[in-house]
């Protein structure tokens, strides 16, 4: 159901004009918008709370306290300031991308490191939910021209994601492969799938599936600032989902030149 707004303007004569607009997309982003402001309540209200609780232990009984559980208490630390920075960026970068000021700066790198750092922030969360991680990252698929630190960020959204919306006790794939001239990572999960009438949706920012809309949290900006990123160095991004039987979302990055690697070795 759409929703009209009625502007009456007097005219001379005890007359009148009337113009009807269909405001239905600006009343559609308003409570997305009123939505998402709520979510970022509730996101950065957990790591904080973590880090609090996590602080208390450790200025209350750091100094009689075993090396074992001041080790677990750091991990802890880490772990939620790592989450909130993840926070921050994504909303940083959603206000530089809204700006027109997002920027990358592309560099021979490794894919495989990238990897790895994004698990350092996606691994709690893998863990917590059971769930196992299985990569296939050929090392002819290694090398792509990238900003390192921003295709971190792209892996570290896109495996939270599959791990957020997919059940206890799945598996979320990370593979990569070349295809003419370019490397393309494929992150697929085991969960509900998409509806397709909402799939040309998913990068628009705030939008959220109505699928898993009640069932876990998110700003709905992880896919947008994804697809801002992977174009920013020259690839695309694409998703497959078929209800029932899972998603996979697919990007490419330009793979490096061996006269890029040996100048950067």
């Amino acid at each position: 159901m759409g929703v009209l707004e009625i502007v009456t303007t007097p005219l001379p004569g005890n007359r009148a004009a009337h113009t009807v607009r269909d405001v239905t997309s600006q009343a559609e982003l308003l409570r997305l918008k009123e939505e998402f402001l709520m979510e970022v309540a509730h996101e950065l209200r957990t790591p904080i709370a973590a880090l609090i609780a996590s602080l208390d232990l450790v200025v209350e009984d750091a100094l009689t306290m075993e090396r074992q559980e001041l080790v677990r208490l750091s991990a802890t630390l880490r772990r939620s300031g790592l989450r909130l920075e993840h926070l921050v960026e994504n909303l940083l970068d959603a206000g530089s991308i809204e700006a027109g000021t997002f920027q990358v700066r592309a560099a021979a790198s490794s894919l495989r490191h990238s990897l790895e750092e994004a698990l350092a922030f996606v691994h709690p969360m893998l863990e917590s939910k059971q769930q196992t991680l299985a990569t296939d990252l050929p090392a002819d698929a290694d090398r792509v021209m990238a900003d390192e630190r921003r295709t971190t960020q792209v892996l570290a959204n896109l495996i939270s994601n599959a791990s957020k919306y997919a059940p206890e006790g799945t598996r979320v794939t990370v593979s990569a492969a070349t295809v003419d001239g370019f490397v393309r990572v494929t992150i697929a999960d085991e969960g509900p799938g998409i509806p397709p009438d909402e799939q040309d949706r998913l990068f628009q920012r705030f939008f959220r599936s109505r699928t898993v809309r009640e069932q876990a949290g998110g700003l709905g900006l992880g896919l947008a600032i994804c697809k801002a990123i992977v174009y920013a160095q020259g690839g695309e991004i694409a998703i497959q989902s078929e209800p029932g039987r899972g998603t996979s979302v697919h990007f490419t990055l330009p793979k490096a030149r061996h006269l890029a690697l040996e100048a950067e070795d």
